[in-house]
């Protein structure tokens, strides 16, 4: 079996240029931690971290749903063989297309009282009573302190207000919430309050409402280490044992399907951009590799460098996700190349604008023109929100390497 190096340098001989390669087997290392941890609950894969059609396909072949946040989400949910019941719709801003297009396929999320409308509208008029979800924004934040305004669902506090408007909704039924207000959380602690707060909305639902709940969607939020330097592995042990406690404590008061949404926690780590140093050249001291596809084959690191460049001195950057997490983020890789014959250099893409910068002032092995080039962290918000029509250069390919070595 062909190891992943051999596979990166014989991807790069075939196909001459930039391309994205996901791993099976640590996507498998990831959903088996999540299997084993959280048994009680039910997890979604976030489409739109990653919805490469292998990776899609695995992981519906692995036992997980889908959390959409499109109406094309849900179609290619749909093409990889999950159920209507599996693939969960949430998103702000549904059109009466979207809710047309996808209303046989998924459970729709509504984010607002007007898609409720707009839902029970169309089901009316297709002659069909369905059942739907509802984003709630709760009257708390992640840490401590009340909740704060947001583009996504209705406001805690308005539910019972509008009461008669939801009891007046013939062709809908509500029977689930969704509650989601941070990613790339590495408390524990942190994520037991938040799951703790949603059972407390849940059974305001269930008791005050009166509907008849059949699931909780508790968002996403498992994060990754980003940076060794500044994070902490989130403790999976702990979460899972306080997790364990929290569904015991509530399942005789709502016994319904837990929902966690899995973000970037599969699929980050699984993937690696890779390109080819095409030029080296210095200028007033600065060492440059120019590489294929910088800005246009992986966005993420390139945001970190121009935020840092414009950020105050020593300021800690806020994250503003999944665009940017922590400058650090990324690790830059020569193939071949010993640690040992290191240098400073500045790494930079090929195109005609100064923002194309990839990494500042980091130390790297020796590399020549020609050497190729491996970015880490690449398989989750990473070719999706890539500009990579931008100048017109040839388009990353994607490669996904099975188990067993093969790739498709």
């Amino acid at each position: 079996m062909e190891n992943n190096l051999d596979i990166i340098k014989k991807l790069m001989i075939q196909y001459d240029r930039p391309f994205y390669i996901y791993n099976e087997s640590v996507i498998s290392k990831q959903i088996e931690i999540l299997s084993k941890k959280f048994s009680q609950f039910e997890f979604l894969y976030s489409v739109k971290t990653n919805p490469y059609a292998p990776i899609v396909n695995f992981m519906a072949s692995s036992g997980f749903g889908a959390d959409a946040a499109s109406s094309e989400e849900v179609i290619i949910a749909q093409k990889s063989g999950l159920s209507y019941e599996k693939i969960l719709y949430s998103s702000p801003g549904k059109t009466l297309k979207d809710i047309e297009k996808t209303l046989d396929k998924s459970i729709i999320i509504a984010d607002s009282y007007n898609e409720l409308a707009m839902i029970n509208d169309v089901a009316k008029q297709k002659k069909l009573h369905v059942k739907v979800g509802l984003r709630i924004n709760p009257d708390y934040v992640m840490d401590i302190g009340k909740g704060v305004s947001s583009k996504f669902g209705v406001d805690e506090e308005t539910i019972v207000k509008n009461r008669d408007f939801l009891n007046s909704l013939t062709n809908i039924k509500i029977i689930g919430i969704h509650v989601h207000l941070r990613s790339q959380v590495l408390n524990h602690s942190l994520l037991y309050r938040y799951y703790k707060k949603i059972f407390k909305v849940a059974l305001f639902c269930k008791e005050t409402m009166g509907w008849e709940l059949e699931f909780i969607n508790f968002g996403g939020g498992l994060g990754i280490v980003y940076s060794p330097l500044n994070d902490r592995e989130l403790d999976i042990q702990l979460l899972s044992d306080e997790c364990e406690e929290l569904v015991h404590r509530f399942k005789d008061k709502i016994n319904v399907r837990l929902i966690i949404e899995t973000g970037r926690f599969v699929v980050c780590e699984a993937g690696q951009y890779v390109t080819r140093i095409v030029d080296i050249k210095e200028s007033r001291g600065v060492k440059y590799l120019i590489v294929e596809n910088g800005l246009n084959g992986f966005l993420r690191p390139s945001i970190a460098e121009l935020l840092a460049a414009y950020a105050p001195q020593e300021s800690k950057l806020q994250s503003c996700e999944p665009i940017f997490t922590v400058k650090d983020a990324f690790e830059f890789t020569i193939l071949e190349r010993k640690k040992y014959f290191s240098e400073k250099v500045t790494i930079v893409g090929n195109l005609c604008t100064s923002a194309d910068i990839m990494a500042k002032d980091i130390l790297i092995p020796k590399a020549d023109i020609g050497d190729i080039l491996v970015v880490s962290k690449a398989g989750s918000y990473s070719y999706t929100l890539t500009p990579v029509l931008f100048a017109s250069h040839s388009l990353p390919l994607q490669f996904y390497v099975k188990a067993n070595g093969e790739y498709v």
